[in-house]
Parts: C-alpha cells; sequence; structure tokens
C-alpha cells in the first residue's frame, strides 16, 4: 500500500505528460451550433439536418462587388476572380468559383438535352398532349418566328431547324433561374436583375462551419478584394453572405472572451492569494490543479468527441472556479487551523473535500443522461477536470507546500471579522430568520414567473452588421428559406428523382392553390429516367411522323425543308436518360449538385421553399407522396430543445436528489443534512428568480449553470456543517475558506457575464447570483440549525 501511495504521484504525472501530448497534436475547437445542439425526435429528419449543414448550400459563399457603373462591375467581378484565384487560402480550399456561366455550358447544353429533347417537351407525360395540338403548335410557330426576328444567338440558330418547339432554348432559359438566383447575365458574368452587383458563388471544400479551415479563406477573400479594389481606385464595394464568416467571427469572439475571463481571474486570485498568504510559491501552486483539471476535461472531449466546443472551452476556462476550491480549502485550514504537516491537515479535510467533489460529480453526470450532446460535452469536460484536480490536489500539493504557513495581519483581520459576523448571526437568530424569510418570499414572488425559453436563437452570438449585410444579399439573389425544406428520399439517384418528380407536381400544385409562394426543385433540369421515358414516349406518340407539326409551322409562314433535321430525328432511337452524373461530369454541374445530398446509403434530392402560405395544407398534400419528407428546422429545433429542457430539468432534480441521498449517507443527521443541502436548494431558487428580473431567460445554459451553483453551495454547507462540528478553529478556518471559494467562483465563472457571447454571459450571471446567494445563505442556516452556543470571535 505505501508503494502503491508513493506511485500515484508519478502516474498523476505520466498521465499529465500523455494528455500534453495528445492535446497539444488534436487540439480543435468548435463554434457551430449543430455540434452543440440536439438531434431531435426523428432519426431521419436528425440525419437530414446535420447533412445538409455539411452541404455543398452551406458551404457556398455569395461575394457580391459593386462599382459606380455597371461595365466597372462587371470587370470588377473578373478583377475580384482572378485576384481571389492567385491566393493560395482561396485555391487550396476552393471547391469552385463561379462568376458567370461555366465556359462549354452552352455546348453542354446542346450535347447532353438537344438528344434527348423530346423528353423534356413538358413536365410529365400528361401535360404533352395540351402542348401538341394545332392551337398550341401554331402558338410555338409564332414564338420561334418572333425569337428569330430578334438577334439571335448561336444556340437558337443552330437548334431552330431540328427543334422547332425551342425545347432546348426553353431549357437553357430555365438554367438561368435553375437555382432560384434572381440574377441575368451580363458580358458573361452574373449581376443582380437590376445590374447594380457582380455576384460570385465560392464553395469551400471544408465544412462551413470549421473556423480552423475557413478562418484563412475568409482573410484571403479580404485581401483579394483589396487587389481588386486598388485597381479601381478604391471605389468597388463588397458584400457577403457566407456562414464561414459567421463561424470564423464566432470563434474569435468565443475566443477573445475567454481570454479576457481567464486573464481577468487570473490575475484578481493572484492578487487574492498573495494578499492573505504573501507567497508568491503558493499562487503558483494553485495552477497545478486548475491546469490539470483543465487539460484532463479538455483530453477527455478530445478523445471522444475529436474537437470540443467553444461553449463547453468556456466552462473549461472558468473550471478555475471550482478546481481552485479544492486548493482554498487545503491553504486555509493549514494556515488557520494546521494539524503538524500539509498532509495531516489534509487528512482532516479530507472527508469534507470528497464529498463536496462526490456530490459536484453527482449533479453533473446527471447531465450526461440528458441526450443533449452539448450538456453531455460539459458532463464529460467538467467530470474529467473536478476528478484530475481533486487528485492533484490531494496527490502533490502536500508535499509542496511549506510545514507552516507565515501569519498574514490581513488573514487573521479578515478570519475575525467573518466570525464576529458569524456571532452575531446566532445571537440574533430573529435576524437570520428574517434573512431567510426575505430570501424565500424573492424566490416565492419571482418562480412563478419563470418561463423557460423554447428556442435556441437567443443563445447564438449574431453580429446584426453581419446579419443585415447576410439579408441584402441573399435578398438580391435567391429568396428563399434556406431554414424549410423538402426532400425527396431514395436508395440511389432514380428512385430519389422518382419521388422527387411526384413532389413537384404537388407543389406546383400548392402554388397554383395559393398555399405556396414558389420553391427550387431539380425537376425542371433532372426528371428521373422513368418520367424522362414516359414524356418521350407520350411525345413521339401524339407527334407521329411529325406531319401535323409541320402543318402548323408552314401556316406560319416556315419551310417544310427547314425542319428535315427535326423529322429525321423522330425516327431515331430515343436516347438513354440523363442522369446526376451526367450533368455532374459536365459544366452543368452548378445547376444541380446544391440540390443533391448524399445520406450514407440513401440519396436525397433537397427542395426549398418560399412564402408558405399554408402549411397545414401543404403537409397534407405531401402526406400522400412517399419517400418525402418536409423539415421545419426552427420548429424542429424548438420542439426538440423544449423536450430536451424538460429532460434536463427532470435530471437536474434527480441529481439534487443524488446529491442529499449522499448527505443523508454522510451525515445521517437531519440538522447536518439541512444545514448542507438546504442553502444551496434556495440560494438556487433565488438565483432563478434573480434572472428573470434581471431579464435573462431560463434556458439549458442557465440551467446546467445552476447545477454547478447548487453543487458548490453543497459544498460551502457541507465545510461549514464539518467544522462546526470540530471546534471554533476549524470553523474560523472553514469560513475564510468558503469566503474565498466564492470569491474565487465568482472571479471564474462569474466574470464571464462580461462576455458578449449569449451563452456565455449567461453562464457568468447564472454563478455570480448563486454563488453569492449561496455564501450569504450557508452561515445562516448554519446557524439556524446549530445547538451549540457562539464560537469565540478569538483564536485560542
Amino acid at each position: 500500500m505505501i508503494g502503491l501511495s508513493r506511485g500515484l504521484p508519478v502516474l498523476l504525472l505520466l498521465a499529465v505528460m500523455a494528455a500534453v501530448a495528445y492535446t497539444g497534436r488534436h487540439f480543435i475547437v468548435a463554434t457551430d451550433v449543430t455540434a452543440f445542439l440536439p438531434g431531435g425526435s426523428d432519426p431521419l429528419v436528425t440525419t437530414i439536418t446535420h447533412h445538409m449543414a455539411d452541404s455543398e448550400l452551406s458551404r457556398t459563399m455569395v461575394l457580391m462587388v459593386s462599382a459606380a457603373d455597371s461595365a466597372d462591375t462587371v470587370e470588377a467581378s473578373r478583377a475580384f476572380e482572378q485576384a481571389l484565384r492567385n491566393q493560395s487560402a482561396v485555391a487550396e480550399g476552393l471547391s469552385f468559383l463561379d462568376g458567370g456561366p461555366t465556359t462549354g455550358s452552352e455546348r453542354a447544353i446542346y450535347e447532353l438535352y438537344h438528344p434527348r429533347r423530346l423528353a423534356f417537351v413538358a413536365d410529365s407525360a400528361a401535360q404533352t398532349r395540351p402542348l401538341l395540338i394545332d392551337a398550341a403548335l401554331r402558338k410555338s410557330a409564332k414564338t420561334l418566328k418572333s425569337r428569330l426576328s430578334q438577334p439571335m444567338s448561336p444556340l437558337l440558330s443552330r437548334l431552330a431547324g431540328s427543334d422547332p418547339l425551342l425545347t432546348v432554348t426553353q431549357l437553357f432559359d430555365r438554367l438561368q433561374t435553375s437555382e432560384g438566383r434572381s440574377l441575368k447575365v451580363s458580358e458573361g458574368r452574373f449581376v443582380t436583375a437590376d445590374g447594380k452587383w457582380a455576384v460570385l458563388f465560392l464553395g469551400t471544400k471544408a465544412r462551413a462551419f470549421d473556423s480552423t479551415a475557413q478562418a484563412p479563406v475568409v482573410e484571403a477573400i479580404d485581401r483579394a478584394f483589396d487587389q481588386a479594389n486598388r485597381k479601381f481606385a478604391g471605389e468597388l464595394t463588397l458584400e457577403q453572405s457566407s456562414i464561414q464568416r459567421v463561424a470564423v467571427r464566432t470563434e474569435a469572439a468565443i475566443k477573445r472572451d475567454i481570454q479576457r475571463v481567464s486573464i481577468l481571474s487570473t490575475v484578481s486570485l493572484l492578487v487574492v492569494l498573495l494578499s492573505l498568504f504573501r507567497s508568491l510559491r503558493l499562487a503558483a501552486l494553485a495552477a497545478v490543479p486548475i491546469g490539470t483539471g483543465v487539460l484532463f476535461g479538455l483530453t477527455s472531449c478530445l478523445l471522444a468527441y475529436g474537437r470540443v466546443h467553444g461553449v463547453t472551452l468556456a466552462f473549461g476556462a472558468s473550471l478555475i472556479g471550482v478546481a481552485i476550491d479544492y486548493v482554498i480549502h487545503l491553504y486555509c485550514h493549514h494556515a488557520v487551523a494546521p494539524n503538524g504537516s500539509p498532509r495531516a491537515t489534509l487528512s482532516v479535510i479530507a472527508p469534507s473535500l470528497f464529498t463536496g467533489a462526490v456530490t459536484t460529480l453527482a449533479g453533473f453526470i446527471a447531465l450526461a443522461f440528458a441526450g443533449f450532446p452539448g450538456l453531455q460535452e460539459v458532463s464529460l469536460f467538467a467530470s474529467a477536470g473536478i476528478v484530475a484536480a481533486l487528485l492533484a490536489t490531494y496527490l502533490w500539493l502536500p508535499a509542496l507546500l511549506p510545514r507552516v504557513m507565515a501569519d498574514v495581519p490581513l488573514r487573521s483581520a479578515l478570519v475575525d471579522a467573518l466570525m464576529a459576523l458569524v456571532a452575531r448571526l446566532r445571537q440574533r437568530r430573529n435576524l437570520s430568520r428574517g434573512l431567510l424569510v426575505l430570501a424565500s418570499l424573492f424566490a416565492a414572488v419571482g418562480l412563478p414567473q419563470v418561463r423557460l425559453k423554447t428556442d435556441l436563437l437567443h443563445m447564438a452570438q449574431v453580429d446584426k452588421g453581419l446579419a443585415a449585410e447576410d439579408a441584402r444579399v441573399r435578398d438580391r439573389v435567391a429568396r428563399f428559406d434556406q431554414t424549410r425544406f423538402i426532400v425527396a428520399l431514395g436508395a440511389n439517384d432514380e428512385a430519389a428523382l422518382q419521388h422527387n418528380d411526384r413532389l413537384a407536381d404537388a407543389l406546383q400544385q400548392a402554388v397554383n392553390a395559393g398555399e405556396l409562394g414558389g420553391f427550387r426543385n431539380v425537376a425542371t433540369l433532372l426528371p428521373s429516367a422513368a418520367r424522362q421515358q414516359a414524356v418521350a414516349k407520350a411525345v413521339r406518340s401524339q407527334l407521329g411522323d411529325g406531319s401535323h407539326v409541320l402543318q402548323a409551322f408552314e401556316a406560319e409562314g416556315f419551310r417544310r425543308e427547314a425542319f428535315t433535321a427535326f423529322l429525321q430525328d423522330l425516327k431515331k432511337p430515343q436516347p438513354a436518360p440523363l442522369t446526376y452524373d451526367n450533368l455532374m461530369d459536365s459544366p452543368l454541374a452548378a445547376a444541380v449538385r446544391s440540390f443533391h445530398v448524399a445520406l450514407g446509403d440513401q440519396v436525397a434530392f433537397v427542395t426549398f421553399v418560399h412564402d408558405v402560405k399554408d402549411e397545414q395544407a401543404l403537409s397534407a398534400r405531401l402526406a400522400s407522396i412517399s419517400g418525402v419528407t418536409f423539415i421545419d428546422q426552427g420548429k424542429q429545433l424548438r420542439e426538440t430543445y423544449q423536450a430536451y429542457q424538460t429532460k434536463t430539468a427532470e435530471l437536474i432534480a434527480l441529481g439534487l436528489l443524488a446529491v442529499f441521498s449522499l448527505l443523508v449517507a454522510r451525515y445521517r443527521n437531519a440538522r447536518s443534512v439541512i444545514a448542507a443541502f438546504g442553502p444551496a436548494l434556495l440560494a438556487a431558487m433565488v438565483t432563478v428568480s434573480g434572472l428573470h428580473f434581471l431579464g435573462h431567460p431560463l434556458d439549458l445554459i442557465s440551467l446546467t449553470a445552476l447545477l454547478m451553483v447548487v453543487s458548490m453551495g453543497v459544498d460551502y454547507g457541507v465545510f461549514l456543517v464539518d467544522a462546526d462540528e470540530q471546534g471554533p478553529e476549524h470553523a474560523r478556518a472553514a469560513l475564510l475558506s468558503v469566503a474565498m471559494a466564492a470569491l474565487s467562483t465568482i472571479l471564474g465563472f462569474g466574470l464571464l457575464a462580461l462576455s458578449d457571447h449569449p451563452m456565455l454571459a449567461a453562464i457568468g450571471t447564472t454563478a455570480w447570483i448563486g454563488v453569492l446567494s449561496c455564501l450569504l445563505l450557508a452561515p445562516i442556516a448554519l446557524m439556524l440549525t446549530s445547538p451549540k452556543a457562539p464560537a469565540s470571535t478569538h483564536r485560542k
């Protein structure tokens, strides 16, 4: 046993070295909401939602550049694109960069669609007949005549004789709007409808929320624009819409907040430790358990998830507020009520330390069963960090501390003041009762008014300037709600496209019925093979040898021999249907790739909708179509979030029950259990009410921080109860250590209230209100439950 006890510090040191090596090689911070949010009750919807977060659509950045006049705007677009391509960070991470129609797109249209044009005459076989009756053919002839009287495009002049119905020409027109873009083409460049902005679409290989990979790209875009802008005498304007820029700025903001809070809390604690112990050695040693706790919490998350979320890291940076408590309790007891050596002093307070740690762990471990990814990550980080900090305190610090702590007048004066205050509370029990009644009334008034926040938007840090710019850009390009979409799912492309065909039919009916403003679907350019074959068969059946088509066109002044190629093609076999792979291997890939999402062993084609006017009627239409799922991400997240909140609140209640049970098992005494647990519970109620009156919503983040408050409040109660039973000198040490522990928590967690990020601010606000409440209520409860006479305010 002696050998084992001597070997444990060495084993912990080896574990620290391994953790440092692993963390140094694998440290990745995530800031995207998807990494910290719930999945949902429907596995299919959850899978689709997460894949959409990694899809090409989310990885596409929309860049807009504008000059003083439209001619310069087009040229600026070219200069900007070239500058972008010259940036190594862009080139290395570039999936595509489209500033205009892809070179060769007209030729690709001809090569892919012209041989198959009969399959694209109509959207379905049923629609072919109205398009091929004599009146409709005469109308087509008039349209062709009108188009030919205008300046002819090379494509139209080539196709007129073989495609009198203008099927391929209409497909080319569809291609210009196939992505729902409110754009036109000017001199080969994408420009907005008003011609004031040139538009570029930049797709990255890395996922949009991978801020580590995206940061160099975001910086390179700014450099490229500066280069282009210098060529135009600084007259250009750039506006962007991208998840990447938001992710990069969010991570930077979180890191700044964490760094600021870490520096402030470290400096403040250093000042406190130096003031009360007058020892640089002791101040430096305090960092050992803190660093060990943060290191092991971080390593645990990296091992489990491959990255650590920024919000979890904020908890980690503020774990200083918990981990340092163990150091403070040891320092204060060895300074005020030493038991000989530091190891002997530690053995006296060890039961209190371990009880406090176990109760804290019980609360955080309860979060692991919430099923909420973010809370599970926080639970893992906190649990691993607390255990590591406790072990570092227990195994390393006693051997590093001086045998005798120097007497510091300020510390003695503070202890005497605390003891005098406690003595007064014991003597004036009515005052203590009054304070408890006031706290209870405050909680009673506020609690009924508290409402759980049922959405997640308030948890995200949104730069108002970026949000407004993003909205302007997307409004100029496409007016589709990217949070609501419909997926057609199948085992392969063809199966998914068959579902998508029926979906497109239903959505068009919804538009006609006024239930939907519009939709964006790939069916116009890529119907299923089955539909292409059915349409081609129907067209051939109705056209026959094509004679009645020629009659209609002759009636409008066309010569029969001009359509010889058309008649010859009617006699040829129908070529194989167009496939998604055909388009992706061509210059037309940009038109369809954003619709396609691979979902493991299944495939989905996505349809985006806008202006849903009657969601109930639309849902009823879609219900009859197999393989189709309507996803409202906002609604899904709200419902899921609400369910998780309820479950988390229940788990927190179970965690509190576990803490209560541990205290009962430890003390087997009602007075001690009430004195240790009651103040923490009341402090939690006061905190919730305080958050309400300060205008802070109660959400999952607040609930998590509240659990920490209760756990630490129980720690304070445990130390005061144990010290009260051990005598006045231990009571003096406990009062000092509890006061300092509370101060350290406020300096650690509480300073997060200064953060710009809503989630970090929620943690900090909850922490400082709760810890202050615990610090005030714990001694009061002890005084009211203690049968003993007032303790002396002077040392023996």
